[in-house]
């Protein structure tokens, strides 16, 4: 399923995050998956949320700079091989990861996915999610 993620430019410097968690918290906004991507002056925060928009919104308002992008999201079970399988699958395809993260719990990865077309990504995941689960 295409859902949208917040990404935000931080300041590599103690206390960065800890805002954005914060204004977050302080808004009622639950964050429900997040990784960085460190580079030498700024990083990447990626963060899926309940409220997308409003997360967004409450950030700018901050001054901070953020970005809506649309990622996909799936289950993958926790067993050996199966996001090789989803990979393959998109490798078939032709279709190139820009970036990916996931997390595990009780036994199922929720893996985020972007590739530059979101479509044929989506496309290609929904008949592998069909195939393989019987959505």
């Amino acid at each position: 399923m295409i859902i949208k993620q917040v990404s935000v430019l931080i300041e590599n410097r103690k206390g960065s995050c800890w805002q954005v968690f914060q204004a977050l918290a302080d808004n009622q906004i639950n964050i429900l998956s997040y990784s960085i991507e460190d580079a030498p002056e700024n990083g990447t925060l990626r963060l899926i949320v309940d409220n997308s928009r409003k997360a967004n919104d409450v950030l700018q308002g901050l001054g901070f700079r953020t970005q809506l992008t649309k990622v996909y999201t799936m289950n993958v079970p926790n067993k050996t091989g199966s996001m090789s399988k989803v990979l393959k699958s998109l490798a078939d395809q032709d279709i190139s990861i820009n970036f990916m993260y996931a997390l595990q719990y009780m036994g199922i990865s929720q893996a985020v996915i972007h590739a530059d077309d979101m479509q044929k990504l989506s496309e290609v995941l929904l008949q592998y999610e069909q195939d393989q689960f019987g959505q």
